[in-house]
């Protein structure tokens, strides 16, 4: 059978997570699975984005900037600040040769891409419809999470969450989504049970089917590193207790910020917990977009920002010896399917889906809701016994395999596919097991193109321009105030510019004179280079007189020495002459004679000139 996923995005933020690990999972089991996004950032060849035919419109303005950001975001009570989503404008993606050719479609988180009349285009295809349900949105009114009101059982009037909503804006959308849903072949799947409860009891889905599937996650990937490389590698110390918290926003109520601190506060009441304090032997390890008040604490923060590779999740996870999970209202989150798979030991309230996978004291530790002393001692408890950190850390990664590994997740989802599509239609799927080849993708791998849809579901509609006439009533102020704002910085801006324009122009006059000044040095060069060509011409000729010098007066010195040697050979000539001529003398002697015949003069005439030879 051919699967379409379809999400607003494909891998940011928790929801796309879990729909792309739904996605590779149902590709691993064999089956032919694409994703239909309205923002992309894989390179996955199985996933496409949608091209709109055009970016946005008059009406399209109307809803997004009066109705969202004024009627909307200008009136959220202290209640939440969790979204609160106009379901209008949408993309019609049913044209698309993807939904054309699915067997079963399977919506996720579409806010911001998909409306109540686009997606009615796609349920009157009469193909099997499958949501997953990653909040409450789908649902209400427009809230994403309803922080405890249970306004869309019945009409969403009086939403808690706007602060003035004389239109009944809520009500309104809630009443398009009963009117544009109904009769659709749909079939709404929750990732936990308190989610299936929710939806069940809705007014909009209480007639629809709902089952349960939990979310799955990367569990070869997700796996736990022994704990002093993972804190060596983020520069924790090796016998640091570290406490890790993370949220893509920690500002944000529904995660329980505010609940946090007054459990840490309560931490530190513990004397076990003062001396690792003092020992310098407390860490909190935190990613996301931390909320300020944790810096007030008191205790060492390691801020790790955003997180994009799994590997360094999973590094923060593994370097952690608790996670900490403070949400108020949650579904299924990430967050403890991730830390569960390391083997690290989750504290959270018990809230949501949370109890759907913690199982007090076997896999983590469930704290009554909201109790922010007893979240305390929790954390306190599995700091103190080590021995209880490992055992539970142990039991929660055989869970995390057990229950959600991608494979378990895929094989729900592939079994509820194949009962939803009409009876004996012949599956597509080859049954083997590894992805579809990259040869059979073919164009529906790529950019789809979808318009902008701006129509409104009948109610809204009913009250649409009136709302928009009194929204811009009261917001036309405002932005005349921005106006007035922005002219005036206008007018600085001007005078900053004319400021600036002038240092320009007497910049732009000195490098012009700086020029002028250069070839004047350039010219100046260009002589002297000249000149050295001249001296060094003249050098050489010099040198060449000099070594003829040299030469001359060296051969004049050699002719003295010769002379001088000459004259000491013929002094020695003269010398020797006169030796002889002595020798002879003496040799006539009677005295020469008689030593002659002793024997005291052997030779019978020394050489002279010889200096070799032996005389007396």
């Amino acid at each position: 059978m051919k699967i379409l996923q379809i999400s607003t995005y494909d891998i940011r933020g928790g929801a796309a997570r879990a729909t792309y690990r739904l996605h590779r999972g149902l590709l691993d089991m064999g089956q032919d699975n694409r994703m239909l996004v309205r923002w992309k950032e894989t390179d996955d060849d199985f996933v496409s984005a949608v091209h709109p035919e055009q970016d946005s419109d008059d009406n399209a303005f109307f809803l997004e900037v009066p109705i969202q950001e004024h009627y909307i975001n200008a009136h959220r009570t202290n209640l939440s600040n969790t979204m609160f989503s106009l379901p209008y404008p949408g993309y019609v993606i049913s044209r698309s040769s993807l939904v054309q050719n699915a067997d079963i479609i399977n919506l996720h988180w579409v806010s911001h891409f998909q409306s109540p009349v686009t997606l009615k285009h796609i349920f009157e295809m009469g193909k099997p419809v499958v949501w997953t349900l990653h909040d409450q949105w789908a649902f209400t009114g427009g809230c994403h999470y309803s922080s405890g009101c249970e306004g869309y059982r019945d009409d969403c009037e009086k939403c808690p969450q706007l602060s003035e909503d004389p239109f009944y804006l809520a009500k309104a959308i809630l009443y398009d989504k009963e009117a544009l849903f109904k009769n659709a072949n749909l079939t709404i799947v929750t990732p936990s049970r308190w989610m299936g409860c929710c939806a069940r009891e809705s007014r909009l889905f209480k007639s629809f089917r709902v089952e349960v599937i939990p979310n799955s996650l990367e569990t070869d990937l997700y796996s736990p590193i022994p704990k002093d490389q993972a804190k060596e590698r983020l520069e924790i110390p090796n016998d640091a207790i570290t406490l890790l918290f993370g949220a893509i926003d920690g500002s944000e109520k529904r995660k329980g910020f505010v609940k946090l601190v007054d459990a840490m506060n309560a931490c530190l009441e513990n004397a076990f917990f003062q001396e690792l304090l003092g020992k310098d032997r407390l860490r909190i390890l935190c990613f996301g977009r931390p909320n300020e008040m944790l810096e007030r604490i008191g205790i060492p923060v390691v801020s790790l920002g955003t997180l994009g590779r799994d590997e360094d999740i999973r590094a923060a996870y593994s370097a952690a010896d608790i996670f900490l999970l403070p949400s108020l209202e949650d579904n299924l989150p990430n967050t403890v399917l991730e830390s569960m798979s390391c083997g690290t030991p989750v504290v959270a309230f018990d809230v949501g889906g949370v109890s759907d996978m913690v199982t007090d004291r076997v896999n983590g530790l469930l704290v009554e809701a909201f109790d922010t002393r007893q979240m305390g001692e929790a954390i306190v408890t599995l700091a103190v016994d080590h021995g209880m950190r490992a055992a539970i850390g142990k039991t929660a990664r055989k869970s995390a395999i057990t229950d959600y590994a991608l494979n378990v997740q895929a094989k729900r989802y592939s079994d509820l596919y194949e009962d939803l599509l009409p009876q004996g239609q012949a599956s597509r799927s080859d049954g083997k097991a590894g992805p579809v080849p990259n040869h059979e993708i073919k164009d529906d791998a790529a950019p789809a193109l979808a318009y902008l849809e701006t129509t409104l579901g009948p109610k809204l509609s009913s009250v649409y321009d009136q709302m928009l006439f009194e929204t811009l009533k009261s917001y036309t102020p405002y932005i005349h105030k921005q106006w007035a704002m922005s002219e005036l910085d206008r007018v600085k801006r001007l005078e900053q510019v004319g400021r600036l324009s002038h240092l320009l122009e007497s910049c732009e006059a000195d490098r012009a004179a700086r020029l002028e000044q250069l070839k004047i040095c350039e010219a100046d060069r260009a002589a002297r280079l000249e000149q050295l060509k001249i001296c060094e011409v003249d050098r050489a000729a010099r040198l060449d007189i000099i070594n003829n010098l040299t030469e001359k007066l060296n051969a004049k010195k050699i002719r003295k020495q010769l002379e001088e040697c000459l004259s000491g050979v013929e002094s020695l000539k003269q010398r020797a002459l006169l030796a002889e001529q002595g020798w002879q003398a003496l040799e006539n002697t009677q005295v020469v004679k008689k030593a002659r015949r002793v024997g005291l003069i052997k030779s019978e005439k020394p050489n002279l000139i010889n200096d070799d030879a032996d005389g007396t």
